[in-house]
């Protein structure tokens, strides 16, 4: 059975961290995803993500990245584009002239991004764009690295999608250029005419055999 140990090292960096809720709910949430067999990195600040990724990701890999705004506050795109990983925007293979094959990432490959919300207990809401399938033979990268801020941790499935409807969803559809309501007003209208991007959400409850998924929990308010 495999089971899951949160870096002993990590933790210690914890230990004058001074905003006890912040520290607490975060460390919270590593204990949920690691019972649920996921690797998790909880950190306090966005250079220590950046070092926990930077450590875990080998520099000959390739990686398709989706453009959000957690990333792009991290500046982990140029980071690792500077030391020598050849990086790809997934966002222009999901939107490869309508091509299912060219919507699969390559099965040798690692997928970096961010996530809508990760409750308390550990389930994982809105791993991945709609235009974008993650999930499925054939599709799935060897790995993912999930990057989620503070703000991101919810207490329960039903307050992720909510936040998957009324922050993720609108802050995607802006990145994107679409004229969708939620865009101009930041909440969720329920969408009668496709198409309606947060009418798939998905949840992942615990670590799958394939990909092999990490999160990366920050102590900081990103996205």
């Amino acid at each position: 059975m495999h089971v899951t140990k949160i870096d002993d090292s990590l933790l210690e960096e914890w230990m004058e961290f001074r905003d006890t809720h912040v520290r607490d709910r975060v460390l919270g949430c590593a204990r949920g995803l690691a019972d649920r067999n996921f690797t998790v990195m909880p950190v306090p600040t966005a250079s220590e993500a950046n070092r926990v990724i930077l450590n875990i990701l080998p520099v000959h890999e390739t990686v398709f990245y989706w453009e959000a705004a957690t990333l792009e506050e991290l500046g982990i795109i140029s980071t690792l584009e500077a030391r020598g990983n050849r990086m790809k925007n997934a966002f222009q293979l999901a939107t490869g002239g309508g091509s299912r094959r060219r919507s699969r990432l390559p099965r040798r490959s690692v997928y970096l991004s961010t996530i809508c919300a990760v409750t308390m207990d550990g389930m994982l809401v809105k791993v991945e764009p709609d235009l974008l399938p993650v999930w499925g033979p054939g599709r799935a990268p060897e790995s993912m690295i999930l990057v989620a801020g503070f703000n991101h941790i919810v207490d329960s499935l039903d307050d992720g999608f909510q936040r998957a409807k009324d922050t993720c969803i609108p802050q995607c559809a802006r990145r994107l250029g679409l004229d969708m309501e939620c865009a101009r007003t930041d909440t969720c209208t329920e969408c009668e005419s496709p198409p309606a991007m947060c009418a798939v959400n998905s949840v992942v409850t615990r670590r799958p055999a394939t990909p092999d998924i990490s999160v990366v929990l920050i102590g900081e308010r990103l996205g």
